[in-house]
Parts: structure tokens; C-alpha cells; sequence
């Protein structure tokens, strides 16, 4: 009997270690030291995996058709659909120029809140206790996802702007800054003209410099 307890204690951490590998060390949301950049920690995560995503982001107007423009005042839902699981996520809306290219890190819109956000997993990222820009969304466990929707809006013309996730399926298996085509919206003023986007800036940036003459230091 005694030989059987200690054989259990011996088995225990082999027991433990597989859980305490399918969980992400930021467990309830990313830090905001990645706020800005959008990079994670290469410490925790190693390298980035290049290439297109496991994933699907669409954005839907209020009838709930997919729409590549935005009205303001008017909200629409992001939906983030995973073909593989994912455990954490920091999505924001980022502001491109007429070519798509990103301005800085600069934001716009914000994300609403709802009931379904504990369901789905997800909250805002605050990093200022004195300003609440709702402007990042971020997981609030670690928990496998295969949905998240969630509602933005704006309540005026903000330019183009882009939908743009960093996600993470584990810890070392993670993408970065992935701007997907169907992420970017467009003023509903300018639907009738849509500016030219080089397709390039949603797969290699610095090839799409190029394209654009854009002169680098």
C-alpha cells in the first residue's frame, strides 16, 4: 500500500506538467507595454509564425451583410473566426492612409461592451486609469476560442481604418500585427471613389513601400 502512495507522488507532476503547458503566461489579457507595437514578448513567445493566419475576421453592418465601409455613428460587428484554436488576442483599430499604409499607432472608433464579452473571453485593454479609450480588446482568460465577436463604432470620420490582431494559439505559436484584407474599412463617403490600396501592405509592407515610392531613411 505504502509502495502504490509513493509511485502516485512520483506519477503527480508528470500529471500537472501537460496543464501547466496549454496555458498562456498572460492568462487574463496582454500587456500594455505591447500596446503601441503590437509585439509580443520574444522571451515568452519566440519568434512570430509568418504566413496567412489559421483565422477569419469579418466586419458586418447593423443588417448583418459584410460591409467594407463605415458610416459614423453607426456600428458594426467584428467577428474573429479560428479554423484552429486560439488563446489570446489584442485587436485594435488602427489608422491607414489613402494607399492602407498604417499611421503610427495611432487608433480610432472604439469597442463597445457587452453582455456576451464574458462568454466570449475578451475585455478592454486599459492601460490609463485616468482615460478609458476602449480603443483595445484583449482576452480576459486563456481559455480555447474558436469565436469572438464584438461590436465598434465611431462618431465621426476617422479615415481608413484597419482591423489589425495579434493572436496567439499558445504560447510559442503566435502571429503578429496580421492585418487581414477584409479588416479594413473605408469612409462611406468615399464609397463611390474607393482610394487605391496596394494590396501589398496586408502581406509585405516593405514591398509595398517600394511599389509606393515611399522613400525610406
Amino acid at each position: 500500500m505504502r509502495r502504490s502512495w509513493q509511485v502516485s507522488l512520483l506519477l503527480l507532476p508528470l500529471c500537472l506538467f501537460p496543464l501547466a503547458t496549454f496555458s498562456l503566461v498572460e492568462m487574463s489579457g496582454f500587456h500594455c507595454m505591447m500596446r503601441h507595437s503590437m509585439r509580443l514578448n520574444r522571451r515568452i513567445h519566440g519568434i512570430p509564425k509568418e504566413g496567412p493566419p489559421p483565422f477569419d475576421l469579418r466586419v458586418f453592418d447593423g443588417n448583418g451583410r459584410e460591409t467594407a465601409f463605415y458610416a459614423p455613428g453607426e456600428t458594426y460587428t467584428i467577428r474573429l473566426v479560428g479554423f484552429v484554436h486560439y488563446r489570446g488576442l489584442l485587436l485594435q483599430a488602427r489608422l491607414c492612409d489613402g494607399n492602407g499604409f498604417l499611421i503610427g499607432s495611432l487608433k480610432g472608433g472604439r469597442f463597445i461592451e457587452d453582455s456576451n464579452w464574458e462568454n466570449y473571453g475578451i475585455r478592454h485593454q486599459q492601460c490609463d486609469p485616468n482615460v478609458q479609450l476602449n480603443d483595445s480588446v484583449t482576452h480576459a482568460d486563456d481559455s480555447r476560442k474558436f469565436l469572438t465577436q464584438m461590436r465598434w463604432t465611431t462618431s465621426e470620420d476617422i479615415g481608413n481604418v484597419q482591423f489589425m490582431l495579434t493572436i496567439c494559439e499558445e504560447n510559442e505559436v503566435c502571429w503578429e500585427r496580421w492585418r487581414p484584407r477584409t479588416g479594413l474599412l473605408q469612409p462611406h463617403s468615399r464609397k463611390n471613389s474607393p482610394q487605391p490600396i496596394i494590396e501589398e501592405v496586408f502581406t509585405d509592407e516593405k514591398a509595398a513601400v517600394k511599389l509606393a515610392g515611399i522613400k525610406t531613411l
